[in-house]
C-alpha cells in the first residue's frame, strides 16, 4: 500500500481523515505530495521517499480527487514508460501498487526537493510554454526534464538521477 504524505493544502482535496504519521516506509510505497495551482489549475507533485523520482500531474478537477488511486497509477505507469521503463518492468512496478494511504509528510529532505522540482515546473511552464502541457510530448518533455535532474539530500547516498533510480529499484525488486 503506498503512503502519500500529503501537505495540509493536498490532503484538504484527498480525504475527510484527519492526517496520521506514516511508517517509516522505503521503496515504491513511499511519497511526499503536493497540491499546487499552476494557470489558475489545480496540479499534484509527487516526489518518491527513496528515488525522488517525480510526478507531476496537471489540470486535476474534483474528480480526479475522488479517483486519485487511478489517476496516481496512470501518470506512475505514463512516466515509467517515458524514462525507458520495459513492459514488463512496468506491470512489476504496478503491482507493487495496492490501495492508497495518507499521512502527514515527515521527511524535511524529500520537501525540498518537491519545493525544488515546483520551481522548476513554474519556470519551465511560464517560460516554455506559458500554459499547463497540452500535448504528450510537452508532457514527456516535463517529466522526463524533472526525472533526468540531479538531486541530493541528507537521506540520499550523494547526488541521485530519479528516473534512473526507480528503475534501478524495479530492477531490484524482480
Amino acid at each position: 500500500m503506498p503512503y502519500i504524505c500529503c501537505t495540509q493544502k493536498l490532503a484538504k482535496e484527498l480525504t475527510t481523515e484527519p492526517l496520521t504519521s506514516a511508517p517509516n516506509v522505503r521503496g515504491f510505497l513511499g511519497w511526499h505530495g503536493n497540491l499546487i495551482h499552476l494557470f489558475r489549475r489545480k496540479s499534484v507533485l509527487l516526489v518518491n521517499d527513496e528515488t525522488r523520482f517525480t510526478l507531476f500531474i496537471p489540470g486535476l478537477v474534483k474528480k480526479d480527487f475522488s479517483d486519485f488511486d487511478n489517476v496516481f497509477r496512470h501518470h506512475f505507469e505514463r512516466t515509467l514508460g517515458y524514462m525507458g521503463a520495459n513492459p514488463a518492468q512496468i506491470a512489476q512496478a504496478k503491482q507493487k501498487l495496492g490501495g492508497f494511504s495518507y499521512h502527514k509528510t515527515h521527511n524535511r529532505s524529500v520537501l525540498g526537493t518537491m519545493n525544488d522540482m515546483k520551481v522548476g515546473i513554474d519556470y519551465i511552464l511560464k517560460e516554455r510554454f506559458g500554459r499547463l502541457p497540452e500535448t504528450e510530448e510537452e508532457y514527456r518533455w516535463l517529466v522526463t526534464f524533472l526525472n533526468e535532474t540531479p538531486c541530493s539530500g541528507k537521506d540520499l547516498q550523494g547526488v541521485v538521477f530519479p528516473g534512473r533510480e526507480l528503475l534501478k529499484m524495479i530492477g531490484r525488486a524482480g
